[in-house]
Order: structure tokens, then sequence, then C-alpha cells
């Protein structure tokens, strides 16, 4: 489990700072450093945070700021003046509204219920600092008879290409270790398990879990929920696949490789929509053919290749990619 956040946070009232605490705590961070601004309720009981103080705590993670401004107040300037400083600072800084709080305890629990989803965000944005993302984001999408598939297209798979694989495999709750372990020692790209505010790395594979639906950042971070997958895969590559189409567009692509079921085939079109690209394993080349054929039959497969055929059509692929262009028109058929 990785380290929970460092998190410094400034307010202008104790009532705020239990606030915050609260939903801190219920996303799994910890709150190392707290202060008060100057204001008209300032209390004696806590530290009141001054400019010098803040360049000795600018080792944090990312600070949480929940401050009520009056423009027509003088009192508040050192207010201001400290949350200019941390905004042309490098760490994140995540301004919390309290003002938006109802009196109600439903408007109570939707504010923090927002305010826990933009926490898990954050974390995301902390790990962008040290962690290059992807130029690229594939979805890898199998089920029976899949890795064995992926294995053998990672395994042919050129290094250092710059893309983020998404490894999405029906399995049951408690094989994503397993997993990981043959991934990892199939080719040059690594694998881990999809985390709260993980990164999709640039030459790396993440294995989406079945347990906690999974979705995708514009940023190339992920944010881990807690109800499950809706349907009956788990997980469900249409949903990923839905997603990455929505916040990647052209950057995305999806290779279906061999499986049980349809699941795939009707998030395809969003990819081909985007002008991403949509591949498949040659049907005769798979354990059990039934994605691959179900995405071939919406017409909208770019590409069909055994494995190590399509791993080597990624290189060129990706070696021939000028993200920073707009992308060439499909072809209107698929090619072997």
């Amino acid at each position: 489990m990785a380290a929970p956040l460092r998190l410094g946070v400034l307010v202008d009232s104790e009532a705020k700072l239990t606030l915050l605490k609260t939903a801190v705590s219920q996303v799994g961070q910890r709150i190392d450093y707290c202060a008060l601004v100057p204001g008209p309720d300032a209390s004696e009981t806590m530290s009141v945070l001054s400019l010098d103080e803040l360049e000795q705590v600018s080792d944090l993670d990312a600070w949480l700021v929940d401050i009520t401004h009056a423009e027509d107040d003088t009192r508040l300037s050192p207010g201001a003046a400290i949350l200019s400083a941390l905004l042309s600072a490098p760490s994140p800084v995540l301004l919390s509204d309290s003002s938006e709080l109802g009196s109600g305890p439903a408007e109570r629990m939707a504010w923090v219920a927002r305010l826990k989803s933009r926490l898990q965000r954050l974390i995301g944005e902390v790990n962008l600092q040290s962690q290059k993302a992807a130029n690229s984001v594939w979805v890898l999408a199998a089920s029976t008879g899949g890795p064995s598939a992926v294995s053998d297209f990672l395994r042919a798979l050129a290094p250092d290409l710059g893309v983020g694989f998404l490894y999405v495999q029906h399995i049951n709750e408690g094989y994503s270790p397993a997993l990981m372990n043959m991934i990892s020692k199939a080719g040059h790209y690594p694998a881990g398990t999809a985390k709260q505010g993980s990164v999709i790395g640039a030459n790396t594979v993440t294995i989406v879990d079945p347990v906690k639906r999974v979705e995708i950042q514009e940023n190339s971070t992920l944010v881990l929920h807690d109800e499950p997958w809706g349907g009956c895969y788990q997980p469900s590559i249409d949903q990923l696949v839905a997603n990455l189409a929505r916040t990647h567009r052209q950057r995305s692509g999806l290779i279906v490789f061999s499986g049980m079921g349809n699941d795939g085939s009707a998030s395809c079109r969003f990819i081909r929509q985007q002008r991403g690209q949509v591949w498949v394993q040659d049907p005769d080349s798979c354990v059990l053919d039934s994605m691959p054929a179900a995405t071939l039959q919406t017409g909208c497969v770019d590409r069909i290749g055994t494995p190590a055929d399509l791993a080597q059509s990624l290189e060129i692929f990706l070696r021939q990619s000028n993200f920073d262009e707009e992308p060439q028109a499909h072809e209107s058929s698929a090619t072997h």
C-alpha cells in the first residue's frame, strides 16, 4: 500500500479544521501540519502561519486550504499573501470552500463526499510530480486465454515506446498478484496493480483489479471507487474503454485478445469516434475467439494479427505517430 500523502492544512477557523480532518482521514491520508490564517475569528489555540514559517514546511506533499476572504476587510490581507505564496509554490494546492456547506445533515454529507473525491484526485496530482505519464494509453482487454496472449504480445514488443498499458483481464478477486508476477516477467514493461492516484506511466502495464471500479483522469492518473464494477464482467472492459476514449481521445487504443463473451465490443465504437485505434487478436490464434469476433462485427477494427504481429505493428504505429498534430483519418477496413 502506498504511503499516505503528507498534507498541510490552512484554515481560518477551527470548525473548518474539524471538517477537513474528517475528510482527510476517510480517504486514508494524513495531516502533518495545520495552521490558522489571521482573520476576524482567529483563535489562540492554533498556530498562526506566517510567510517565514511557510518556507520551513515546504516539503509537504500538498496543501488543503479553506479561507474565506472579504475584500473590504484589511485584516485578511496576511491570509491573501500566504495563499498567493502557496499558489506559486511547486506543491499542489486544493482549495476547499466550506461556504457551500448547508446546515442539514444531507448537505453536510454531500459536501464531505465532494471533498473526498477531490482529495482522491489530489493523490494523482502529487504522483505526477515524480512520475512521467505515458504519451498514449492502450487497453489490453482479455478473458479466457488472455494471460498467455498478452504475455506473447509484451514479449515481442520493443522497449521504451513511451506507451502506457491498462490490462483489463476478467479474473476472480485475489488473482491480480499472480497475474502481475506473470506479466512482469514478459518483456520490458513492468506490471503493477491499479492504486488510488496511480499514474499510467510510460513503458508500464497497470493491471485493473476486479473488485473496485477504476476511473481514468485526463492527466493519466487513476481514481479507485469503493463501489464494484457494474454489469456481468469484472472488471468491465466496456466501462473502462468508454472512459479512456473520453479522456484521451486520439491518444487512446484498444487491443482485444482471446476471451469469451462480448465485453469491449460496445465501447470500441467510442474509441473509433475519437480517432483512437481498435485492434484485435486474429481469432484463429485465440484459445476462445468470442471477444475478438464480437469486436470485429462492429466494423470498427483497424488491425488484426497474432500477438507478435500486433506488437510489431504497434511499434511502427507509435514511432510514426505525432500526438501533437491532428491524427490521420482511419482507413475504411481492417488490415492484417
